[in-house]
């Protein structure tokens, strides 16, 4: 592999896996400062507040200023974070470090694709490959670190930050060596565009990705109610993993099916896991949350994005940019709403009565996407 190519692989890994690196921590800081668990959900969503802002008005500074540059800031946007939370381990130094990590995560994954794009302008099916394996592996994988790390030393900074902080100063050392990519003229802000249909496929991403703050906050808060481990590492790595396993079977579907299929299994995975939840067994809850996450990160996810490019025509990188904004705000609202409940009517009412909202949603949708079907064959 040429060398460039795993450098910018690398950055992409180490800055979407520092991303979750605190999530296990999250009840531990809140509980410390003498808030409740609802503050770590506010926390967990703060990311968005950076990152979504970078997406929509800094989505062609790379075209600009350079993209080994962006490359760089977004490396420092990152290990400042981290460093952050090495210094000062608390809820209110996290908001913070939550909104440079959302600013990194928007910098670096467009540019880090157009940069690796550039180098082999022919392989999008490998460009693809590389991007959604690194990243999966990075977002999946920062918690579980972080709760492997807490098993040798109970910390309010585990081995982990440390590793972490030191392997992005390493990073940053190997991005300053890469060649810039030539800048052009193009428009600095590129806003996101909707075009007729692809709203709804945003919806049913949005609607996916919230249970990623209910698998990465939610469930592990309720599991430690029954005297259970703090599990929110191994359940995000898991969510993550079964999508991208099943990424290969989703590309083979067409787009309207795969999302049917994506709603479908969306609603049994959180069954599953809320049943796994209300009775304590723990087991029950990771078959759920592995269930889930083929939709979220499988069928949904990759339907989604096929259906908004074959809608969007010569509008496909403003449209696509639309689809992940719809997936962010699905990310980052719902779960500031569903720790505010959980703190005043307890965290299983609260997941029983979002479940409601899922099972009523998916099953509209699979009604709307199936008149879709019926149009496109009429």
């Amino acid at each position: 592999m040429n060398r460039r190519i795993l450098i910018v692989a690398a950055v992409l890994f180490f800055v979407t896996h520092a991303t979750n690196l605190q999530v296990p921590l999250y009840g531990i800081y809140a509980k410390n400062a003498g808030y409740s668990s609802g503050l770590s959900s506010v926390a967990f969503a703060t990311y968005v507040a950076g990152l979504l802002p970078t997406l929509i008005f800094l989505g062609g500074i790379s075209d600009r200023i350079g993209r080994k540059t962006v490359i760089i800031a977004s490396l420092l946007s990152a290990t400042l974070a981290t460093f952050l939370m090495i210094v000062h381990p608390s809820i209110y130094t996290l908001f913070v470090t939550r909104i440079l990590q959302g600013i990194g995560v928007g910098l670096i994954t467009g540019t880090g694709t157009a940069y690796i794009s550039a180098l082999i302008p022919e392989s999008w099916s490998q460009v693809a490959a590389y991007v959604s394996l690194t990243t999966s592996l990075g977002f999946s994988s920062g918690a579980l670190f972080t709760n492997a790390a807490l098993l040798l030393q109970n910390s309010l900074v585990p081995l982990s930050y440390w590793i972490i902080f030191i392997l992005l100063l390493g990073c940053l050392g190997l991005a300053m060596r890469l060649p810039e990519q030539p800048a052009s003229s193009g428009s600095l802000l590129r806003l996101p565009s909707f075009p007729a249909g692809t709203v709804l496929a945003g919806l049913t991403i949005a609607l996916a990705w919230s249970l990623a703050g209910v698998v990465g906050v939610i469930l592990p808060a309720q599991l430690l109610q029954y005297n259970l481990p703090n599990w929110s590492g191994p359940m995000l790595f898991i969510f993550v993993i079964a999508g991208v396993l099943v990424q290969p079977f989703a590309r083979r579907l067409d787009a309207v099916v795969s999302l049917q299929l994506g709603c479908v299994i969306l609603v049994l995975g959180y069954i599953t896991f809320t049943c796994g939840a209300w009775l304590g067994v723990l087991s029950l809850v990771l078959a759920g949350v592995a269930i889930a996450g083929t939709a979220c990160y499988g069928f949904t996810y990759l339907g989604g994005l096929a259906e908004v490019v074959r809608l969007s025509g010569s509008q496909s990188a403003r449209a696509t940019s639309g689809y992940f904004v719809c997936a962010y705000l699905g990310y980052g609202l719902p779960i500031i709403l569903i720790g505010f409940f959980a703190d005043r009517v307890g965290i299983m009412n609260t997941l029983l009565g979002f479940g409601v909202v899922i099972l009523a949603c998916n099953a509209l949708l699979i009604g709307i996407y199936q008149t879709v079907k019926k149009k496109r064959l009429a």
